[in-house]
């Protein structure tokens, strides 16, 4: 790494920070950080994507490499488009940048029907899960995106088929963007393989 020395993990929606630990693991000469992004304080009635970004920029103090996966990946590419001086580079794992209705809709009726300790992170309900949906319905960051100007890698298991489209599209508007599409991996790759995410992180990191 030439400017940043710090990196700062994302995590996805029905998960915690804690699934970020195999792979910091991994990253001994790095200093690393894993926040917790369905959390804001004071907690508000809704959950705010503009709300918890404009919480984790404020939290920076210098610029930071953002690895992001699924809703962690929107997180990172939104602070980036609207704090770009915290950012030095993306590393973005399954994003979406304007999610499809049909994705939404399926994931919100799956939330309501399956039990709560299916879906929910320990810290979250049902209902406060279904308004971090309800808070990216309306999400479309295309037409920003061209005016990204870091090093972006954006990444997405050739299984993840929901978010593969949305992947290639990011990656072909951002200017500086690389795409790696990760052969045999799923959607949570970075539970699953943490090594192989780590490899993949660690190359972006040098490149």
């Amino acid at each position: 790494m030439n400017d940043a020395q710090k990196v700062v993990f994302l995590h996805g929606l029905g998960e915690t920070r804690d699934v970020w630990n195999p792979v910091i693991k991994q990253l001994p000469q790095t200093e690393c950080i894993a926040l917790e992004v369905l959390r804001t304080k004071p907690p508000p009635p809704c959950w705010s994507l503009k709300d918890v970004c404009a919480q984790i920029a404020e939290s920076l103090t210098e610029p930071v490499h953002l690895v992001g996966l699924s809703l962690g990946a929107v997180i990172a590419l939104n602070i980036a488009l609207t704090h770009p001086g915290k950012v030095s580079s993306l590393f973005v794992s399954a994003p979406q940048a304007k999610p499809p209705k049909m994705l939404m809709n399926l994931q919100k009726t799956l939330m309501r029907v399956l039990p709560t300790k299916w879906v929910c992170p320990p810290q979250l309900s049902k209902p406060e899960l279904l308004s971090v949906l309800d808070s990216l319905k309306d999400l479309d960051l295309t037409s920003q995106l061209p005016a990204l100007s870091m090093p972006v890698t954006v990444v997405c298991g050739s299984k993840d088929k929901a978010n593969l489209p949305a992947a290639h599209k990011i990656s072909s508007i951002i200017p500086t963007a690389h795409l790696e599409v990760i052969q045999g991996a799923g959607h949570q790759w970075h539970a699953t393989h943490p090594q192989l995410f780590t490899g993949y992180l660690t190359k972006h990191l040098t490149r």
